[in-house]
């Protein structure tokens, strides 16, 4: 048997494994709130990641335009970051890793399924101090089961990933006799050019446009112009595997092409442009994703811990929130060393001294019992 009938033979075999029927499929209206209006620079936003605080970097989807953009969570536009030796080919999503190291734009949209570049560009995540211009590193990749380019079999598409455990999942958009069908792909998230991996396929009879897992990766969500597919308690990283539900928008259709979750149970979305749309909208989850996992009667969450002054100079304040008992700070470097660490009693606030450190970013982890870990990104500037 050749190759290329091996690999249709695979990829039937895993159509079928994940067709959906009605009686298995669990389906819910929402109704997405419209929030604000987009700052006309961004006419066709095609990706939008939430920065943790008040804004999302947004983009646009091509036109060579190789601009990210911040706006509020009102739609006003901020501040622009220009990738100096990027070109937005067909930017199609944006996303970061789970502590916003890097911050990653997918130029990887490909409607003729005829591309020979697709590639991942990573940037530091952007801070209030990061330039106006950067400089991005390349992450190449291919799709092992596409055998002819320009392929006849329109399903080497892609306008949706997120960065999950060092790869990158990416989702692909069917379209003309594909449709139907998402295969999901992971990637190593390192420089350099890659063979992705084909993990499984999903039927989700339209064309997703964007992909999102949350904080806490207890959920992922695939968007498509007028309904989210919803997964949960999956094994492994095959999300397909999870409890799925469909939630079908209650208003009228626009070409929403951008989610990304606000908290671990909140998502916001944007449409591109069409004369009557180019909004923020926002959609309330906590109905269909499950709790956070519990031990005993404590269910596991992360503190609401509060850090300043951030840049930090001489002195790093922390107060650790809700935490009671006995917590522990840990300040690491950019390599992971641990420059500073120390255990505490419950306290209101706790201030440290980092006069003696090197300017840079941090992390700061603060733990406690039965919570989470909440980490937090630390400049110290002078």
């Amino acid at each position: 048997m050749s190759v290329t009938s091996k690999t249709i033979l695979f990829f039937l075999a895993l159509l079928c494994s994940r067709c959906v029927t009605l009686a298995e499929m669990q389906s819910a209206l929402v109704t997405p709130t419209i929030v604000a209006p987009i700052d006309s620079l961004i006419a066709e936003c095609s990706g939008l990641d939430y920065t943790g605080g008040t804004h999302f970097w947004a983009h646009n989807d091509g036109y060579g335009d190789n601009t990210l953009y911040r706006i509020s969570n009102s739609g006003v536009y901020t501040r622009s970051l220009v990738i100096s030796n990027a070109t937005n080919y067909d930017w199609e999503d944006i996303t970061h890793d789970a502590d916003r190291d890097y911050l990653y734009i997918g130029d990887f949209g490909n409607n003729s399924c005829s591309r020979t570049n697709l590639r991942i560009y990573r940037i530091n995540y952007p801070v209030s101090t990061s330039p106006a211009s950067v400089t991005a590193d390349e992450i190449y990749f291919s799709y092992p089961d596409q055998t002819l380019i320009p392929s006849p079999w329109y399903n080497f598409d892609a306008e949706a990933f997120f960065h999950h455990n060092n790869h990158f999942y990416i989702f692909s958009k069917a379209d003309s006799t594909a449709i139907g069908y998402t295969k999901l792909y992971r990637v190593p998230d390192q420089p350099g050019t890659h063979v992705a991996t084909l993990i499984d396929s999903f039927y989700t009879n339209d064309r997703i446009t964007s992909a999102e897992i949350n904080q806490d990766s207890s959920a992922v969500v695939l968007l498509a112009n007028n309904r989210i597919h919803l997964f949960t308690g999956w094994s492994g990283d095959n999300f397909f595997t999870g409890n799925y539900t469909l939630l079908r928008f209650s208003t009228s259709w626009t070409q929403k092409e951008a989610i990304t979750f606000y908290t671990r149970t909140t998502v916001w979305m944007a449409d591109e442009s069409d004369g009557v749309s180019n909004y923020l909208y926002r959609v309330d989850l906590s109905a269909y994703i499950p709790p956070p996992v519990t031990t005993g009667f404590t269910a596991l969450t992360v503190p609401a811990v509060t850090v300043f002054p951030n840049p930090a100079r001489g002195q790093l304040s922390i107060n650790p929130g809700i935490i009671t008992g006995i917590w522990q700070y840990t300040l690491m470097d950019q390599t992971g060393k641990t420059v500073l660490s120390e255990q505490q009693l419950a306290t209101d606030l706790v201030t440290v001294s980092v006069a003696a450190l090197a300017p840079g970013i941090y992390q700061l982890h603060v733990t406690g019992d039965r919570l989470l870990p909440a980490v937090q990104r630390i400049i110290i500037s002078r």
